[in-house]
């Protein structure tokens, strides 16, 4: 077995023969997918071995096979049991297994679950980089079981974490390896109410993947208005930012809060409403028209109360305008016209693109839960094709408006457009909220190398980059020593490193939220899609891991580490 959850890990040292007997006395039910899984003659490692069953199977049909066993007396089992593994079976445990020796393939039978959601995305590192280019990985999870508790425990206290075949699909996709294979088995001990997924990866070294299906509805849907671009724009967004925040239905569906994008087109069309000239987003949205589009009156109320309060400088309205509603102290007629506003923008996506893109197959709406669905297959190519995409939404989007514009203002073109698509952030103002915060830590060190640091030599930090997330929530600016800050600049913190420096980010994330709660609580809402009193630092952790590990592999981001 291999895992960190000290409950689990416990009761494996504490019934070791009793499991170690339970292993012995059924075949392995991975074997049958060896021979469709690795080449011949293979150099195979079994990550968690266990009492070695695994690799006794391997090397009866040919495979150099190796394992790794966190539990001291497993290991000392094994080998007693079967000789032959002496020099085979090693010490180890996820996601800490040294790589400087890479395997032809990897097997990980009924281990990832027993690995607390916040260490899962190092796993997942660990095992990746375990393999050489080409090499597969031979997973086995739990597909269902009957007899655990809402902590996801078993009677004997044992964790096992949900491990949708899917959102694992995902996981290992962001990481760069490809789903080959995908079964479902029955339990091979005989469990009523237990079954099992295997699936079969292989490390690629290809780091895009085609968007047919959202290509297919930028160049044939017919666009009458922006909001089919806006929408995909909004997905692009949240699967890059706030992925964490999809609920995972398990039917073939994710389902995305309406409100959350809601939110991003309220980001989307500000600019282009607060613009000294009109911009149209239809073809029919003229200046004065009868039928302009169905948000813009009370998003240009929204705007004008906004400018009222705040001023009239467009970056900084909108700034101060979002701090005061993280705040949650806007004034109350502002916040009133910001709640009408949300709400029309939720039914204007939801009659509009939600309903007609690709002739209504693309989206649903589930009313109950308030969450737009869509397929698993086509949120997976959000997420691993989203960032490069975007470019081209926006050129379209700049294109369509030009288009509308020609028998109103035929000086409106992409040109003076995309500025309005593309407005920056401001992220000194939301910095200087993280400065004055970070004012009042005692001691002051940074996040990164534990230096003791001043006000004079503290640098706010992104920890995921702005050039490439455009992020400035709170849990994302984190004190740094000037000097480790300019060592990192864009470059993005390796899962491995971050994991060493859990302590000190958690330590930071806690201190922001006890001084800034409804700020703080705010964003991890709309990051996470919740906040879980008891887990919401391992849940915020995660997602910082998943996406740094998303711009390293995926995206081929330059990776960081601070080094003396």
């Amino acid at each position: 077995m291999d895992m960190t959850d000290a409950n689990t890990l416990s009761f494996y040292q504490r019934n070791v023969q009793d499991v170690f007997a339970r292993y012995e006395s059924v075949q392995s039910p991975l074997m049958p997918y060896f021979p469709m899984a690795f080449l011949p003659g293979s150099r195979v490692l079994d990550v968690g071995c266990g009492s070695g069953r695994d690799i006794k199977a391997l090397l009866q049909q040919g495979y150099d096979a190796h394992g790794v066993e966190p539990v001291a007396v497993m290991r000392e089992m094994a080998i007693a049991h079967s000789p032959e593994l002496t020099t085979r079976i090693q010490s180890g445990h996820l996601p800490d297994i040294p790589t400087h020796e890479r395997f032809d393939g990897v097997i990980c039978s009924a281990v990832l679950m027993h690995i607390p959601a916040g260490q899962q995305l190092e796993a997942f590192v660990n095992l990746r980089n375990l393999l050489k280019v080409g090499g597969r990985l031979l997973l086995s999870v739990p597909a269902a079981r009957d007899d655990l508790d809402t902590n996801y425990r078993d009677p004997q206290g044992r964790l096992f974490l949900p491990m949708e075949a899917d959102r694992m699909r995902l996981l290992a996709e962001q990481l760069g390896l490809v789903l080959i294979s995908q079964f479902s088995t029955e339990d091979a001990l005989s469990r009523g109410g237990v079954s099992w997924n295997i699936l079969l990866f292989e490390k690629s070294a290809e780091q895009n993947r085609p968007l047919d299906r959202i290509e297919s509805v930028l160049r044939h849907d017919k666009k009458v208005a922006t909001y089919k671009l806006a929408l995909l724009r909004a997905f692009c967004d949240m699967a890059d930012r706030d992925a964490s925040a999809v609920t995972w239905l398990g039917n073939g569906f994710i389902g995305m809060p309406v409100q959350a994008l809601a939110e991003c087109w309220l980001h989307y069309y500000w600019p282009l409403m607060a613009a000294p000239l009109h911009i149209p987003q239809s073809n029919i949205d003229a200046p004065g028209s009868s039928k302009p589009p169905a948000f813009r009156l009370a998003l240009e109320q929204l705007i004008r109360l906004a400018q009222a309060e705040y001023g009239t400088d467009p970056v900084v309205t909108f700034s101060l305008f979002m701090l005061g509603w993280k705040k949650n102290n806007l004034p109350a007629e502002l916040a009133t016209q910001l709640r009408t506003t949300l709400s029309v923008l939720s039914r204007t996506l939801l009659v509009g693109p939600v309903q007609n893109a690709a002739q209504g197959d693309m989206f649903c709406y589930d009313k109950t839960r308030k969450l737009v669905l869509l397929e698993v297959d086509l949120w997976r190519e959000f997420c691993l094709s989203g960032y490069w995409i975007r470019d081209s939404l926006l050129l379209r989007w700049a294109e369509l408006c030009e288009r509308f514009s020609l028998r109103i203002d035929p000086a409106i073109h992409r040109g003076v457009v995309l500025p309005y698509l593309i407005q920056p952030e401001d992220p000194e103002r939301e910095q200087g909220l993280a400065r004055r915060l970070y004012a009042e830590a005692s001691p002051l060190t940074c996040v990164w190398s534990d230096r003791s640091i001043s006000m004079a030599t503290m640098d706010i930090d992104h920890a995921l980059p702005f050039s490439l997330w455009h992020n400035n929530d709170l849990w994302n600016l984190l004190p740094a020593a000037s000097a480790v800050n300019r060592s990192k600049s864009d470059k993005v913190p390796t899962p491995e490193f971050l994991r060493r420096r859990q302590d000190a980010i958690i330590t930071n994330w806690r201190f922001a939220n006890q001084i800034e709660t409804t700020v703080f609580q705010h964003e991890l809402q709309r990051t996470l899609g919740r906040f879980r009193v008891e887990s919401w630092e391992l849940d915020l952790f995660q997602h910082l891991s998943e996406r740094a590990a998303q711009a390293i592999y995926q995206r081929g981001e330059e990776p960081w580490e601070w080094t003396v």
